[in-house]
């Protein structure tokens, strides 16, 4: 049975867990190999109460790259293998208001605790449109919905004073901050009112390791899947407010980042059009794959990356493996 919007709010904190989706050697989407890395996860006996949330269908998750019934499928699958052991939030986000709300409802009675709804993307609405888009959203379902406030995906950053309005709707009661900037998350939490909306870090520990001493509730990552270890360190020692511990584990997960970063810068000359004068490079381009990679290396099936994404050559491997043995992942193939 879903949670309740309040109820999924006391639950928005911790690890946000980006869940990868398998596809087979013919690009099919792999059941079996999806529910064995759920699986993975949930009977980890390193994340026994521990604060973890499964996110599918996120940007991670590439359903983008997948027809609507692939989408339900994967949706069927992950709220029936988590089981209730952990929340789970689905990622729902169209371009469309009347997309976005049968998807919505979809994951709802599927029996999701909560969604993950990304702004209109592709058309630039007014700041009312937008608000009508979550009101609408909201409206059409029972259970929380956490907005995904992403400008790399969706060309807008919705500020403050306007998080803050939806932030007021009874079950939009989470924001998956994406800015790149520092002083912008940190007035964000400045100006939201934590009994109405749960902050984390929507890219991961590079945010989290400043925002963790400033209320951020916990950050999304890829590692429960290869790297589990690092990705419970680092939210403890946030907890703790262990400034040493947090540089020391974020540094270690950088090993992985920084190889992400050198590939990109490698193999590809696009800049990202949110900052088209900024020339360094970003993970976009290998995101997914690697990631992929990396889980395939430590034991979980997770296939490759679905086109227009390409995957990783595999002159570049040897060098994954040994950076994820540095991080002591367990590595196996």
């Amino acid at each position: 049975m879903s949670m309740k919007p309040q109820e999924m709010k006391e639950h928005t904190k911790g690890i946000f867990h980006l869940s990868l989706t398998p596809f087979d050697k013919n690009g099919n989407l792999d059941i079996p190999a999806l529910k064995q890395s759920i699986r993975m996860v949930t009977e980890n006996p390193l994340l026994e109460n521990e604060d973890v949330v499964f996110l599918a269908l996120g940007t991670t998750g590439e359903f983008y790259a997948m027809s609507e019934e692939e989408n339900k499928k994967v949706i069927d699958v992950v709220t029936q293998e988590v089981n209730g052991k952990f929340p789970v939030v689905i990622g729902t986000g169209r371009a469309g208001t009347r997309n976005t709300i049968e998807i919505s409802k979809y994951a709802q009675e599927a029996g999701a605790d909560g969604l993950l709804v990304i702004p209109p993307y592709y058309t630039m609405p007014t700041t009312d449109g937008v608000i009508r888009h979550f009101e609408s959203v909201a409206e059409s379902v029972d259970i929380g919905i956490t907005i995904y406030n992403n400008p790399a995906a969706s060309k807008l950053w919705l500020p403050a004073p306007v998080i803050k309005r939806l932030s007021k709707v009874d079950n939009i009661i989470g924001l998956k901050e994406n800015t790149n900037n520092p002083m912008a998350f940190l007035g964000m939490l400045q100006t939201i009112d934590e009994k109405d909306m749960a902050v984390f870090a929507g890219l991961g520990h590079f945010m989290y390791q400043f925002m963790c001493f400033h209320g951020c509730k916990g950050f999304v990552t890829e590692m429960l899947n290869y790297a589990p270890h690092l990705a419970v360190d680092l939210y403890h020692a946030g907890l703790e407010k262990d400034a040493a511990k947090v540089r020391e584990v974020a540094d270690k997960m950088n090993l992985f980042w920084n190889w992400v970063f050198r590939l990109a810068a490698k193999h590809s000359l696009i800049p990202s059009a949110v900052h088209p004068m900024n020339q360094l490079p970003n993970d976009m381009p290998y995101y997914q794959a690697a990631n992929k990679a990396a889980a395939q290396l430590c034991g979980m099936p997770s296939g490759a990356a679905r086109a227009p994404m390409e995957n990783i050559p595999e002159e570049e491997i040897p060098e994954l493996r040994q950076i994820l043995k540095e991080m002591g992942c367990n590595v196996v193939a």
